[in-house]
This record gives structure tokens, C-alpha cells and sequence, in this order.
């Protein structure tokens, strides 16, 4: 009964919060996150807390099963983070956010504290009331089980945190997501099947309650900890203790190094090395020189000497100059398309500017061009506590093309790599220079076919959207569908913009669409293109600038067709 009546005075809890602000229960953490970071409505952000409070604590005791103060800790500073980067979550729900920032925190804390004092110890096994055994069975599985979620894509994380950490049902996942209930559904059942695989291969098996129970604890954090962690993270700074803000600085430059995984991303690897010079050797066989008196011999060329190492990176540093768009990052955040499309690697002499959606990293490049993989180290700029921080890579150049692949900035292992691997503690870049809108309309040429298409948030049937078909021939596109007639449209890109625009004016239409101009924005990624433009029958619409279904909008997903 008193847990019961707890669950109960924390929903009516809640509900006062979102009555208070004029809102529903359901109102988005996104919503409410924006109007904390843009007028200071502390309201605001106390919902979000309260609402999160126990997935966040449940992950810093996964994390720290032993050490009750340290995981209090990694709490406050979770939450100091969340006040700080409120302005940058868009995603309905911040849970997935929250569990991956929790997790970052405690690892950080647990490993400051082993460093101090050798060892975790832990403060007692029994201290949450379970049976000894069942305690020390939880406390052994939940780091494994915390850091293999962490390491889902996001789409699968998602469900995961909201169901079976938060323990909403399907509907209300759906619904914190904007997603429909069967892809809440199947995606947790992908997530579930991942995570036994790699759970198994390591040797672990979830209790038989299942996720859910790995994280349990049959309290809650404690009220004045909540309070606290309000009052730090909307409160000066000069309240906040040395560890907590320590702790919350080495989340935030891990998160801003992630950034230039967020900005920039990227499909396809680009394998191949630059050419190897050196000098050619004049072959054995050659015929002998005609003795005759007449025959002049003439002295064999001095071979040129190879390129030193100073003018093989100044080679390479012209062959990088110009703007380069992310097409793939393999690390452990999954981008979405639209900060994908909007992410640029700006290459200016030795200088890089890293450029995302919400702000711009600066780095110093130096090559080591003599090495195999060829070495590149960039050296952080514009942030004040970690400026001179060097991070240690490899590229490959290719042409058009180019990968990088550079140990995070948070990982303890700070050696160069020696593949092009997305493994723990790097990461792998895959890039592609930004053409001019005349080599990118010859990048789309060809035969596409559709593979979804959502109106308005209103998935269509599959049928329809695999019965449609654009050729694009030049700046034009012809459109041809079962059943309607054909359509032809023109096409204007700007290549160049972030996310890419795309202007399509038709020229062949049903009724009065002749002439009408669809807005939008693109993405195309090897054989895959998507766009998003405004709804055809509405009149001076505004161009979306995200790459995901919504009112008034069009989102269509292509495949290249293959050739005949």
C-alpha cells in the first residue's frame, strides 16, 4: 500500500505541475524544456524532472550499485546537464536522452572514485530491502545491462527506456514518440532480440521479470534528493559543489566532441589510400644502346627525390579545402537524416570548422601524411576548459571522397587508430564533398523508386507508395503512378544550404497544379533519397526544416531503382 500511495501522490503530482502551466499530463518534454530555456519557467523543467527522477536514479544505482553518495551525485549532475542543453532537445520524449546522460555521468563518477581510492566499495548490499543473494545477482547485471542499452540506435532505445524503465504501455510510447503503436510494438521486439544476443554473448541472463527488474529498486530517489537536484540545476552556480560540477563539465565536453558525431556524420566508407610516390625504377631489359660511333650515349635522369612529409600534408591540406557533407557517422548516438543533411566539415588551410544545427566546433588540423593509415590530429579551439585538447585519427582520401576515423574525445584510450572501424571509444566519419547543384542533379539521374510516403502524419498504404516512380533526367523529373496520369516537374537545388533545399515546379499536372511549387528539403544517402516538401494544396507554405512527417507536410522515401 505505500508504494501504491506513492505512485499515486507522485500522478497527482504531476498532474498539479501540468495543470499549473495550462498543459496536459501528455504535454511533450521537448515543449516544456523549450519554455524553460527560453523564458525560465522553472514549472517547466521541474515536470520534466519529476517525471524522469526514477529512470534517472534507477541508472546511476545500475551503474553504482554500491556507493549510494556517488550515484547522488551523478544524479544532480545529470540533471545540471539537462538545464544546459534544455534548448537542444527536440525529441518528444527525454528519456532516452536522460538514460544516455545518466549512464555517462555514473561511469565518469565510478571511475573519478576508484581512481581516488582504488576500489568501489560497496556501502551495503542489503540497503534496498531485497534478499541478499537477489541483490548481489541485480548488481552484477545492471552495468552490463545499462551499457548494451546504452548502446542501442535510438530508435530502439526509445521504446525501451519508456516502456520497460518508465513503464508506460505501448500507447503512451506511441504517443510521448509520435509514433504509431505498431512500430512502438515491433521495434520493441527487435530491441528485446538485440539485447539477448549481445547480453548472451557476454555471459548474462535477464531474471525472468525481464528488464524492468534489473533496474528496480524498491525506492525511489529520496524527496530532498529530487529537491536538490531542482535547486542545483536552476539555482547560481556557486551552490553547486565541486564534484557535481565537475562531474557535469566532463558530460558537457563529451557531449560537445559527440557533436562532431552530431554534426557530422556519415554512409558509404570511402576506402583508399592516396597514391604512394616514389621513383620508378628504369627496367633490366631495356635493349642495349647502339655502339656504332655515331651514337651518343646520354646520362641516365636523376630520379626526383620522394616528397618530404611537410609537402605531402600541404598536398593533402589543398586536396581537403572546400565544404564536406555528412553521408553516415558510425558511433554509439544515432543521428537523425536532418542533422545529418545539416551537418558540414569546412576545411579552410589548417583550419576545420565542424558546423551541426546547433553550433559550430573549431579544430587546428595537422596531417602525418608518412604514416599507414595516413594520421590526422585536431586540436580543439573554441572551448574554454578543454581548448588544446588533441584528439588522435586516421583518414582516407580519395577523390570526392573521404573517411576519418578519431578516438572520442571522452575515451580513456587516446592512442591513434590503426582501422577504419566503429568501434568502443572512436569514431568513423564518412564524407562526401558538397557539389554544385549541376554534378548533383547528375548524382540523381536515374530511375527512383518509392518506398514510403507520409502526408500529413498520415502513413499511406504501402501499395501506393511502391507504385510510384520518379525518373530524373536532367533538372527534370517525371513522375508516373498506377492508376493517374503522368506528371512532370522541374527541379532546383541548392546543394549548398543546410539541410539542402529542393524546389519542385510542376509543368504537367491534374487540374490547376500546373505551376504550383513544392518547398522542400532533401537527403540523399547512396542508393536512398528523401525529401520532405509542403503539401501541394496549400498556398504559400513555409519550407520544412526537418526531415520527418507533420502537419502539412509531404515526406516521401525513395530507392534507387536497379539498372536495366
Amino acid at each position: 500500500m505505500a508504494i501504491a500511495g506513492s505512485l499515486m501522490s507522485q500522478k497527482t503530482l504531476l498532474h498539479t505541475l501540468s495543470t499549473t502551466l495550462g498543459l496536459t499530463d501528455t504535454a511533450p518534454d521537448a515543449e516544456l524544456l523549450q519554455r524553460f530555456a527560453e523564458v525560465g519557467d522553472q514549472t517547466a523543467f521541474e515536470l520534466v524532472v519529476r517525471r524522469h527522477a526514477e529512470l534517472v536514479w534507477g541508472v546511476c544505482r545500475a551503474v553504482l550499485p554500491g556507493d549510494t553518495h556517488t550515484a547522488e551525485d551523478a544524479f544532480q549532475a545529470t540533471f545540471l546537464v539537462l538545464a544546459r542543453k534544455a534548448a537542444s532537445i527536440r525529441d518528444g520524449s527525454a528519456a532516452g536522452w536522460l538514460f544516455r546522460v545518466a549512464r555517462n555521468a555514473a561511469v565518469r563518477a565510478r571511475t573519478r572514485t576508484a581512481r581516488r581510492t582504488g576500489e568501489i566499495l560497496p556501502d551495503a548490499l542489503a540497503c534496498t530491502g531485497a534478499p541478499v543473494e537477489e541483490e548481489v545477482g541485480r548488481q552484477e547485471v545492471a552495468p552490463v545491462v545499462a551499457e548494451e542499452v546504452n548502446r542501442l540506435g535510438s530508435a530502439l532505445r526509445e521504446p525501451v527506456v519508456l516502456c520497460f524503465f518508465e513503464g508506460h504501455t505501448h500507447a503512451e510510447a506511441a504517443n510521448r514518440l509520435g509514433w504509431p503503436i505498431g512500430t512502438v510494438a515491433s521495434r520493441l521486439a527487435r530491441a528485446k532480440d538485440v539485447l539477448r544476443d549481445r547480453l548472451t554473448r557476454r555471459g548474462v541472463a535477464l531474471p525472468a521479470a525481464g528488464l524492468a527488474a534489473v533496474f528496480a529498486s524498491t525506492s525511489a530517489p529520496a524527496v530532498p534528493l529530487v529537491r536538490s537536484a531542482l535547486a542545483i540545476a536552476t539555482g547560481p552556480v556557486n551552490h553547486v559543489s565541486p564534484t557535481v560540477l565537475s562531474l557535469t563539465h566532463g558530460v558537457l565536453s563529451a557531449m560537445r566532441f559527440t557533436k562532431l558525431k552530431t554534426i557530422a556524420a556519415l554512409v558509404t566508407v570511402a576506402i583508399g589510400l592516396t597514391t604512394a610516390l616514389a621513383a620508378v625504377p628504369r627496367h633490366s631489359g631495356e635493349p642495349a644502346a647502339d655502339a656504332s660511333p655515331r651514337s651518343t650515349s646520354r646520362p641516365a635522369p636523376v630520379p626526383k627525390a620522394p616528397p618530404n612529409a611537410k609537402e605531402l600534408e600541404a598536398k593533402d591540406l589543398k586536396a581537403l579545402e572546400g565544404q564536406w557533407r555528412a553521408v553516415k557517422l558510425n558511433t554509439e548516438k544515432e543521428l537523425t537524416e536532418t542533422e545529418l543533411a545539416s551537418a558540414r566539415f569546412i576545411f579552410v588551410g589548417s583550419d576545420l570548422t565542424v558546423r551541426s544545427t546547433n553550433e559550430n566546433e573549431h579544430f587546428k588540423v595537422a596531417l602525418v601524411p608518412t604514416e599507414s593509415p595516413r594520421g590526422i590530429d585536431l586540436t580543439l579551439k573554441n572551448d574554454e576548459r578543454s581548448a588544446g585538447k588533441v584528439i588522435h585519427g586516421i583518414y582516407e582520401l580519395k577523390g570526392d571522397a573521404l573517411t576519418i576515423c578519431i578516438r572520442h574525445f571522452a575515451s580513456e584510450d587516446q592512442t591513434r587508430p590503426t582501422e577504419f572501424k566503429p568501434e568502443q571509444g572512436s569514431l568513423l566519419f564518412v564524407l562526401e564533398r558538397v557539389k554544385d547543384e549541376k554534378e548533383e542533379l547528375k548524382a540523381l539521374a536515374g530511375e527512383w523508386k518509392g518506398v514510403s510516403i507520409n502526408s500529413s502524419g498520415k502513413e499511406l498504404p504501402k501499395a501506393e507508395a511502391e507504385g510510384g516512380k520518379w525518373t530524373i533526367k536532367g533538372a527534370e523529373i517525371t513522375v508516373t503512378s498506377e492508376g493517374d496520369p503522368e506528371g512532370k516537374m522541374t527541379i532546383k537545388l541548392d546543394p549548398h544550404a543546410t539541410p539542402p533545399t529542393i524546389d519542385l515546379t510542376v509543368t504537367v499536372g491534374v487540374g490547376d497544379e500546373k505551376g504550383n511549387v513544392l518547398k522542400g528539403i532533401y537527403f540523399r544517402q547512396g542508393d536512398k533519397l528523401t525529401i520532405c516538401f509542403t503539401d501541394l494544396k496549400k498556398k504559400d507554405s513555409v519550407r520544412p526544416t526537418e526531415l520527418k512527417p507533420g502537419a502539412g507536410v509531404a515526406l516521401v522515401v525513395f530507392e534507387r531503382a536497379p539498372k536495366k
